[in-house]
């Protein structure tokens, strides 16, 4: 009975292509949280300026509005800490199932017919696609957490630079 070697390469292909494709939706992923903490970065930078720049002016609070200012400063503070430790924990180094090199390579090819070498590379395909898989949707839970911090902060941010300059500007 003759073996179907090409029934064998469309499987070996379609495997390698799905393993290319959790690989490309893992990368994208990556670089998005990236963008993601590089802009909570620059976020947390000028309004921790904008938060010296006005200590003085609100520290000790006196009145509603100083404390008012200050339980802001406070909130955006910790929801800025949170979307920051949501992002540093999905960008965090995984360890990442890859392909055989090597020696093992070797002695599949060598030992084996063309069909169980590609019916044996499919598997391996297989298995570091669902790995692929399943790390990109724990990656995913810690972006979305991530993003709706960074979303509650900003809501944050903008009522304490509203308070911020409202207190300035009647103090002024």
């Amino acid at each position: 009975m003759s073996v179907d070697h090409e029934k064998y390469k469309a499987l070996y292909e379609y495997q390698k292509d799905q393993f290319e494709s959790e690989s490309g939706r893992f990368n994208r992923l990556e670089d998005k949280a990236v963008k993601y903490l590089t802009s909570i970065t620059v976020a947390v930078s000028a309004y921790v300026l904008l938060v010296r720049w006005c200590a003085d002016k609100i520290i000790p609070p006196s009145g509603v509005l100083n404390w008012l200012v200050v339980i802001s400063i406070v909130f955006t503070i910790v929801s800025m800490a949170s979307s920051w430790s949501f992002i540093f924990r999905s960008i965090k180094l995984q360890d990442l199932m890859k392909m055989p090199v090597g020696e093992e390579v070797s002695e599949l090819f060598h030992n084996n017919e063309r069909a169980t070498v590609y019916l044996s590379l499919s598997k391996r395909y297989a298995e570091a696609a669902k790995e692929k898989e399943s790390q990109y949707n724990l990656k995913l839970k810690n972006v979305r957490k991530g993003y709706s911090e960074i979303v509650f902060s900003g809501w944050c941010f903008l009522i304490s630079i509203s308070l911020i300059f409202a207190n300035v500007w009647l103090e002024g």
